[in-house]
C-alpha cells in the first residue's frame, strides 16, 4: 500500500482513538470513570469528530478507488428544494450521493496527501476564486505526482 495512504490512515485512527475517549464523556448522571473533559464541551467534539472523520473516510475510500457508494451504502440520493443536514439542495445536487455535499472538504484532505478530485477554478463575484467540481466525475481521484504536466 501507498506510504500516503499508511500515513493516512494512521491520522483517521488518531481521530477514532480520541472519539472513543470523548463519547464516555458525554454522560451527566452514569458516569464511571475520571471526568477529562466538561459534558457540552465532549458533545461538540463528538459533533464535530464524526463530520471530520465521516470527510476522513471518503476521501481514504476514494484514494483506494472506491465509489461514494460503496464507501457509505444505504444512503438515501438527495433531493432538490429539500434539506440535509440543514443544508438547501440545488438542482446541480439532485440524486446525487450525500457526500458530495462535502467535496471541498474531503478535496482538502486528498490534497494534503498528494491527491485532489477533478474540478476548475471561476472567479466569484468578490474576485476571488472558487473551486467548481464537476458532480457527475466527483469521485475519479487524481494523483497527482502521476498527472501528466
Amino acid at each position: 500500500m501507498n506510504e500516503k495512504i499508511k500515513e493516512f490512515r494512521q491520522e483517521i485512527a488518531k481521530l477514532e482513538k480520541e472519539q472513543k475517549m470523548y463519547k464516555p464523556q458525554r454522560k451527566t448522571v452514569k458516569f464511571n470513570g475520571e471526568r477529562t473533559i466538561e459534558p457540552y464541551d465532549a458533545v461538540e467534539a463528538v459533533k464535530a469528530n464524526k463530520l471530520q472523520l465521516r470527510m476522513m473516510y471518503a476521501a481514504y475510500g476514494l484514494m483506494r478507488g472506491k465509489t461514494f457508494n460503496q464507501i457509505e451504502s444505504g444512503v438515501k440520493p438527495l433531493r432538490y428544494g429539500e434539506y440535509y443536514k440543514g443544508m438547501y439542495i440545488y438542482k446541480e445536487l439532485d440524486g446525487k450521493h450525500p457526500l458530495c455535499l462535502y467535496l471541498h472538504n474531503i478535496n482538502e484532505w486528498l490534497e494534503k496527501y498528494g491527491y485532489k478530485l477533478p474540478y476548475e477554478e471561476k472567479e466569484n463575484i468578490w474576485g476571488g476564486k472558487t473551486k467548481k467540481f464537476d458532480y457527475e466525475n466527483a469521485e475519479k481521484v487524481v494523483c497527482v505526482s502521476k498527472q501528466e504536466a
